[in-house]
């Protein structure tokens, strides 16, 4: 009988450990022949899918897009970002192995993006967020890039 509890006791153990998960990865393979790991730090109500682009919402509601770019586009959007008149540089940077610029883009509404190089890779990644700055900053900093 003791032994039955302590196994019981190891079951819901090993249950409630796994039930809370905190994050969510996937693994896109992307057209500059890159696998690129994307994980979404889900511990306040963020979740990512699957797709290509793929979505970032938050208690249900779509804050961000992104969509990998090559090296070649990240360049261009870089110098493009920098000489357009219609954009606001907000912030410029290197976060966990990446590379970033986060600009906002005066059209008929706002648009916060990050233009962003994954370390020790021929990607880019463009993620888009018609929020707010904080949303954009926000998503930014739950997700974390990486070349497999």
């Amino acid at each position: 009988m003791k032994h039955l509890k302590t196994l019981l006791l190891l079951v819901v153990a090993a249950f409630l450990i796994t039930g809370c998960t905190t994050s969510k990865a996937y693994t896109f393979n992307v057209e500059t022949g890159d696998s690129i790991k994307v994980e979404l730090d889900t511990s306040d109500g963020h979740d990512i899918d699957s797709k290509v682009p793929f979505t970032v919402t938050k208690d249900d509601k779509t804050i961000s897009q992104g969509s990998f770019i090559t090296i070649d586009g990240y360049n261009g959007y870089i110098a493009s970002a920098k000489s357009d008149l219609d954009v606001t540089i907000i912030d410029e940077g290197t976060k966990d192995g990446v590379d970033y610029i986060l600009y906002k883009y005066e059209g008929n509404e706002p648009d916060y993006n990050y233009i962003i190089k994954v370390n020790n890779s021929k990607t880019g990644l463009m993620l888009g967020n018609t929020v707010s700055k904080e949303s954009a900053k926000e998503c930014f900093d739950h997700l974390t890039l990486t070349k497999e």
